[in-house]
């Protein structure tokens, strides 16, 4: 993995295999929570359904250890998104309620898209860094560019293949991301991230 950058309080974690990143994400929280670390965020649940093409989905609030169902069921044949925006507004209404200044880091899931959007985790994004608490967060690849335009140079990123199979390693390595500040982030032109939400 490439060096921890002291400037950067978001690290994004991208691939490629989604359900690769899943199990990565629900594994390397769960050493973290061990090690009493404070977490808040979501992360992916998808629960395969024989009679289904399309997975359900639920997100798990790390602060609180509540599911919150986020899909439709939009039938046995449906290839298309599934989300339920509604739902996920919801889950990161409640996941907000869990994020302090006594966070040591915000967990989520994914830079999907209706974060390219605008919506989504965008707002808990900025919730985080308003309160210096550092970010995790997952991002497909396919969506790296509106990452890089959402997260300007507040973020550096690490390749999935890159991350320690070890997942107490991967835990440690990721937990060197966590920084230690006086105010709200801002890039060196001087414009928070929280500016960009919409």
């Amino acid at each position: 993995m490439q060096g921890v950058r002291p400037d950067c309080p978001i690290t994004a974690i991208v691939y490629s295999d989604g359900t690769e990143f899943e199990a990565f994400l629900q594994e390397t929280t769960a050493v973290m929570a061990e090690r009493e670390m404070r977490l808040a965020g979501l992360v992916q649940l998808s629960e395969r359904r024989p009679d289904r093409v399309k997975c359900d989905m639920h997100l798990r609030d790390l602060a609180s250890g509540k599911l919150h169902g986020i899909s439709d069921d939009r039938g046995p044949h449906a290839r298309g998104c599934v989300l339920n925006t509604d739902s996920l507004l919801r889950a990161c209404e409640a996941a907000e309620a869990g994020l302090s200044g006594k966070t040591d880091l915000l967990v989520l899931c994914k830079f999907g898209k209706t974060e390219v959007e605008g919506g989504g985790f965008r707002g808990l994004i900025a919730k985080a860094l308003e309160l210096s608490v550092p970010v995790l967060i997952g991002v497909p690849a396919i969506n790296l560019t509106a990452f890089r335009e959402f997260a300007a140079d507040l973020a550096q990123e690490i390749e999935l293949p890159r991350v320690p199979s070890d997942r107490f390693a991967a835990s440690e390595r990721l937990l060197d991301c966590r920084l230690t500040v006086r105010g709200p982030y801002q890039s060196p032109g001087g414009s928070a991230v929280g500016a960009e939400v919409a």
